[in-house]
């Protein structure tokens, strides 16, 4: 029983340690413009059903409150884990984080950075 204890803790620890996050504060009317910037990246696994799953996610959320989705993607001919964590921090503004491999994580970033979300 303790093995499989911290045979389980080892294996969360560990997914959890290898999935960097890529993250952004703006205006929720940009949301759209962003995922769709985003879309190219991922070969398979985040079209415009789960584009439209976290816009439809956010507008359902109460001011403060936070929506996690898991999305299994293909990401450089391998199949890896999207998570996408969106928080409304006020009626029209959205905090967003991605977490994945580290590699799509950084192309991520400069994904936001590149995109106008002014």
């Amino acid at each position: 029983m303790r093995l499989w204890m911290f045979a389980t803790l080892a294996i969360l620890l560990g997914c959890s340690g290898s999935l960097k996050e890529a993250s952004a504060e703006f205006d929720s009317a940009k949301l759209p413009t962003l995922l769709k910037a985003i879309q190219p990246l991922i070969q398979k696994g985040f079209g415009e059903a789960q584009i439209g799953q976290i816009e439809d996610g956010f507008r359902a959320l109460a001011v403060n409150a936070t929506k996690e989705t898991n999305f299994p993607i293909v990401y450089d001919g391998i199949e890896t884990e999207l998570r996408v964590v969106v928080r409304k921090e006020d009626v029209d503004v959205v905090e967003i984080r991605f977490f994945s491999t580290a590699a799509l994580a950084e192309q991520i970033q400069r994904t936001i950075r590149a995109t106008p979300l002014d």
